[in-house]
């Protein structure tokens, strides 16, 4: 960071010793001998060169032993500052902080050695001694606003939104420039106050039309509310200003996929970055809201022969399967990719899952065995046996393969989580909520556990109010949880509240279209309202998705 100045300096030290040096002549027998002193001048330029040609040469302990040396004979806020960092590359922190401490006795002004002083905090997650050193700065010199700015910024990276707009709030409106709008902006966006951040973005983009972070942020504000429209204009703006990062690509894409415009979402994807990786990440955008012919115009092009990345097989199986409905094309593509990729788990379970769903039960069961086998630091393998036992109605089976499990993993919630459900499909309801409660005990913000007991203290009606607390809690976690929701829901009805039942089964319904108990109490507690015709479509929805659902077609036939 120095650098520039030593060399000024060490360009200037030789004339500097000379010039510096007296001839003394000291009475002694014999021929006369001279003796040369160097004047502190001489000495300090004598170890500026020192210093930098033992930096140079990696010699460490005569870099710091000239370092010493500048600081008894040229002391500086630059030499303290410098000296602290030189400990703090060496791993010395303690020694980094006794030499700012130092200096800030003798400096107490220099915001320098005070934010310098602060970092060394920071970097080890200090937090409070950091924000504590700046404070301790601002009371000696109130007046510095760069200073607030610093102490903002820790706040705003510790997350501490609050005390960050306190801190920039201290900064006089007429030296409220750019940077310290965005930074308010930061801060009120952390707040959830995104009116008042757009706004201060506004401000800054206007002080600073070229401020392109405070574009983005601005940007992905507009995105936060829905307002794709404006969010669009800025990214378009940003691309039109030069910047080209994949980042602002995919953004534009993204919203224009939103905006159900896929066809200019893959033109501007044409007009982006032009890389595999980029070309991935597009066509996840595409693949995850069922855009498939888009999807394919991206990943039909892209090179498979020679040296390709293999992630690239694990897209083209995403697109066989969910846009082709071809799993035999899907597993032959995922078989390529090779277990040293990092891919490699991800693609084997959706081999797995496929060959499930396909029922090839058999050819799953060796290739779970195998990877078990082979991964047995892996406790998911397990998970997907179970899994398998399920899909051939062998539930005694399922639960054996995670009680064995158990016994490597005593602590894992994922096992934990599936032996609850599989003893409550077995109607051992009390045995899978007592799994569910030692889930809790362990994590008491597992929202799936939390939502379990939840629901069956609900449906049981008995302890409502600490079946609201979890499901609250639970929902906390997962707000647009459908399942959660549907507990909401039953929790009301049980509570007979059921005009706010129906308000949040129908939030229900809009998330879990699938689910035949959540249809059933669709239909529950419409027929408690008397809205009959609402009732029979909760009900045929749910006989719709399990047939054999014979509580829902005695209440249809009842209305």
């Amino acid at each position: 960071m120095h650098k520039p100045l030593f060399a000024a300096l060490g360009a200037l030290a030789l004339a500097a010793i000379m010039a510096g040096c007296a001839a003394q002549s000291t009475p002694a027998p014999g021929p006369e001998r001279t003796v040369w002193q160097m004047t502190p001048t001489a000495a300090s330029s004598y170890y500026y060169l020192a210093l930098e040609d033992a930096r140079r040469g990696g010699r460490d302990d005569e870099a710091l032993t000239a370092m010493e040396q500048l600081l008894e004979l040229a002391p500086s806020p630059l030499i303290y500052i410098e000296a602290a960092n030189y400990y703090w590359r060496l791993g010395r922190m303690d020694k980094a902080r006794t030499t700012l401490k130092r200096g800030e006795e003798l400096y107490p002004t220099s915001r320098d050695m005070a934010v310098t002083l602060a970092n060394t905090y920071y970097s080890e997650k200090r937090h409070e001694d950091a924000i504590t050193t700046i404070k301790t700065y601002l009371q000696r010199v109130p007046d510095d606003t760069t200073a607030y700015i610093d102490l903002a910024l820790i706040y705003l990276d510790d997350k501490h939104h609050a005390e960050a707009l306190d801190a920039l709030e201290q900064i006089p409106e007429d030296k409220r420039d750019a940077p310290v709008l965005y930074y308010w902006a930061k801060a009120s966006s952390g707040l959830g106050l995104n009116r008042q951040a757009i706004a201060k973005l506004k401000q800054a983009v206007e002080m600073d039309p070229e401020f392109i972070e405070a574009w983005a942020e601005l940007a992905y504000l507009y995105e936060v509310d829905k307002d794709y429209l404006a969010a669009e204009g800025i990214y378009t703006r940003l691309v039109e200003m030069g910047e080209n990062a994949s980042e602002i690509w995919l953004r534009l894409i993204n919203l224009n996929i939103k905006l159900n415009n896929p066809d200019k979402a893959l033109s501007l994807y044409r007009q982006g970055p032009r890389d595999i990786d980029f070309a991935l990440e597009a066509a996840t955008l595409f693949l995850d809201e069922k855009f498939y012919d888009q999807a394919r115009a991206i990943l039909s092009p892209l090179p498979t022969d020679g040296d390709v990345p293999p992630k690239i097989w694990f897209y083209l199986a995403v697109l066989a399967y969910e846009g082709d409905q071809n799993s035999e094309t899907a597993l032959e593509y995922l078989s390529k990719i090779p277990a040293a990729n990092q891919h490699y788990h991800r693609a084997v379970r959706f081999r797995i899952h496929l060959l499930m769903d396909n029922g090839r039960f058999a050819e799953a069961q060796e290739l779970i065995l195998h990877q078990q086998k082979a991964n047995p630091d892996q406790s998911e393998y397990w998970l997907l046996e179970s899994s398998l036992a399920q899909r051939q109605k062998d539930l005694p089976g399922a639960r054996t393969v995670l009680e064995r499990a158990l016994v490597r993993w005593p602590k894992d919630t994922d096992l934990l989580y599936s032996l609850g459900i599989v003893l409550d499909k077995m109607d051992l309801r009390d045995e899978g909520l007592a799994t569910m409660e030692r889930i809790i005990t362990m994590d008491p913000e597992h929202a799936d556990a939390l939502n379990y007991v939840g629901y069956v203290l609900a449906d049981e009606s008995r302890d409502l109010e600490r079946a609201m607390v979890l499901i609250s809690r639970a929902l906390e976690r997962e707000p647009d949880s459908g399942y959660i929701i549907d507990s909401l829901a039953w929790l009301y009805f049980r509570r007979g509240e059921s005009a706010r039942a129906w308000e949040e089964i129908r939030r229900a319904v809009e998330r879990v279209a699938d689910d035949p108990i959540v249809w059933e109490h669709y239909g529950d507690i419409a027929a408690a309202l008397g809205k009959t015709a609402k009732a029979k479509e909760g009900y045929r929805n749910s006989l719709e998705l399990n047939p054999d659902n014979k509580s829902a077609r005695a209440k249809l036939e009842k209305l």
